[in-house]
């Protein structure tokens, strides 16, 4: 088999997402000869690019595939890339993985948890590649199972014999006709099913939000909130979930998760419909939300790590203007559009 230039159709024969980076085509480190079948990554972070992966600065192409958080395939090179390193498994050549295997980056630092659409992407998009390549579900294995000699544990939080097995039910879905989307009313199940750190559920189905729309289920260490607009995501115990009460839930400013939380070096962090949460270890519970141009302008100088420090208050209004307090000082919009940077605590 020549290299897999075939890739987005067959994927969005599968029913998802394939954006093709530009000049994947022509992208990669020689051509291909017989496809074993493909190992999995996850990239280290929430913050890699496509372009990270078909323009990595030390490998050229780092892998043939990047998943994003939200289910989205991109093609990055369809020649030879630079993904496996060392190591061995059953039927590969001992160090010679990248001659034989189709690599997928997924946007994921490993310790956060997977998102229902990215973790049901990654299946359903492995099932369909070895439905073309006529292997079965064995032939995708873990880049931690390929380089356990490397150290490496990616992708992180995925058992993968449960994944092969979620594997093997998406083929046999897609060799028996048209992909059937996952029902919405599965996404909290599915997303519980990820999310293993939850616990015990803690009442049997779903519970109905004040809106008549979303629903949560509850959980040991925390919650899932689903809204048909935003999908299902975990809300963790410790900090998130306490704000998020403390503002009224999702009839509050923050409205319903929109993507999986992060744990940082002094606190959580999760983006919500009304803007993104940050909680800071033992200040205010209640934490504090940025969005819109201060938002905007914050992320620019380098959110909490930039000089800037954590938010130390919510937006308020400030004269004629809006204004936001941080830990290095304070960032002040006023109706011209321009934010400007006040040094020193407000």
């Amino acid at each position: 088999m020549s290299d897999p230039t075939w890739l987005p159709d067959v994927l969005r024969a599968a029913g998802l997402r394939c954006d093709v980076y530009p000049g994947a085509f022509d992208r990669g480190h020689g051509d291909f000869g017989t496809i074993w079948g493909i190992i999995a990554h996850h990239t280290g972070s929430f913050g890699e690019t496509p372009r990270g992966i078909a323009e990595h600065p030390a490998l050229g192409l780092a892998s043939q595939l990047y998943l994003s958080r939200d289910g989205v395939y991109t093609l990055c090179g369809v020649g030879i890339a630079w993904h496996a390193g060392e190591g061995s498994w059953p039927g590969i050549p001992t160090n010679n993985a990248n001659q034989c295997t189709i690599g997928i980056e997924a946007a994921n630092d490993g310790t956060s948890g997977w998102s229902a659409a990215q973790y049901n992407a990654y299946v359903r998009g492995c099932a369909a590649i070895l439905n073309k390549l006529g292997q079965p579900s064995s032939h995708v294995i873990g880049h931690k199972e390929w380089a356990a000699i490397q150290g490496k544990w990616d992708p992180g939080g995925i058992n993968m014999n449960t994944f092969r097995a979620d594997v093997a039910r998406v083929q046999a879905e897609l060799r028996g006709g048209a992909p059937k989307p996952p029902p919405v009313v599965n996404q909290i199940d599915a997303q519980a099913k990820v999310a293993t750190w939850l616990g015990k559920r803690l009442h049997a189905g779903e519970k109905p939000c004040k809106d008549g729309v979303g629903r949560f289920a509850d959980f040991e260490h925390g919650s899932i909130y689903w809204h048909p607009k935003t999908g299902a995501y975990a809300i963790p115990k410790g900090g998130l979930y306490e704000a998020f009460s403390a503002r009224k839930w999702e009839q509050g400013e923050l409205g319903y998760p929109v993507r999986v939380h992060a744990v940082l070096d002094r606190g959580g962090v999760q983006a919500f419909q009304g803007g993104v949460l940050y909680v800071l270890n033992g200040a205010d519970p209640k934490g504090h939300v940025v969005h819109g141009v201060i938002g905007a302008r914050w992320a620019k100088e380098g959110y909490e790590k930039g000089a800037l420090g954590w938010p130390t208050s919510d937006e308020y209004a400030d004269g004629n203007g809006r204004r936001q307090d941080f830990e290095g000082g304070s960032l002040l919009w006023d109706p011209s559009g321009a934010v400007k940077i006040l040094n020193g605590k407000a």
